[in-house]
C-alpha cells in the first residue's frame, strides 16, 4: 500500500508515531530497532561533537531529513554546520547537513546503508559515516570516492576528527 507524502508527514514527522519510519516514493521503510551498543555510539558521537565543536557544529539525533519531495530519511545522527543553519523544522531539499551518520543495528546490511550515503550525497551532504558497533569498525564515504574507506583509527568529516577510542567508549 502506497502512502502519500502528506500522510507520512502527519503520522511520522508531525504525529510522532513510532517506530520511526523513513519514506521513499510512497513506501514506508521501517528503521531497525537500535541496540545498546548502537545507542552508545550515537551518544558518544553526539556528545563529542557538541563539546569539541560547540561554536561551529550542532549534532542532531534521529532528525527527519527531506532529501527530495518524496524522500525522507532519518539518519542516526546529522551534524548541522552552524555557518549554514537548518532553516525549518527539518532540513529540506536545498538545505543539506554537513555529516550524516548511519549506525548498524541488526538486521541492517552495510550495502543498504552505503546506498543511503549515496542518497545523502546526491542531496548535497559532503560527508557520511557508516559505523558497526558490534565489530568496532567504520567507513567514511565521500561523494568523489568510488568505494567507502574502511577506517581503523580516526573518523574525519571536514573539521570533525574523532578517534575510535572515543567513538567506541563503553561499547
Amino acid at each position: 500500500m502506497l502512502v502519500s507524502v502528506e500522510e507520512y508527514i502527519a503520522r511520522f514527522v508531525d504525529g510522532g508515531e513510532k517506530p520511526t519510519c523513513e519514506y521513499e516514493d510512497g513506501e514506508l521503510i521501517p528503521k531497525s530497532m537500535p541496540t545498546k551498543k548502537h545507542s552508545q555510539v550515537q551518544v558518544n558521537i553526539a556528545v563529542l561533537s557538541r563539546t569539541r565543536y560547540t561554536e561551529t557544529l550542532n549534532p542532531l539525533t534521529e532528525l527527519t531529513t527531506r532529501l527530495r519531495e518524496t524522500q525522507f530519511y532519518v539518519p542516526d545522527l546529522a551534524i548541522e554546520d552552524l555557518a549554514k543553519p537548518i532553516q525549518g523544522r527539518y532540513p529540506g531539499p536545498n538545505d543539506p547537513v554537513l555529516l550524516c551518520v548511519e549506525i548498524i543495528s541488526p538486521p541492517d546490511r552495510v550495502g543498504k546503508l552505503f546506498g543511503k550515503c549515496e542518497a545523502y550525497h546526491k542531496w548535497g551532504v559532503p560527508y557520511c559515516w557508516v559505523i558497526d558497533p558490534e565489530r568496532k569498525i567504520a567507513w567514511e564515504y565521500f561523494p568523489a570516492d568510488l568505494e567507502p574507506r574502511k577506517i581503523e583509527e580516526t573518523l574525519t568529516a571536514g573539521p570533525i576528527h574523532l578517534g575510535f577510542e572515543d567513538v567506541f567508549w563503553r561499547v
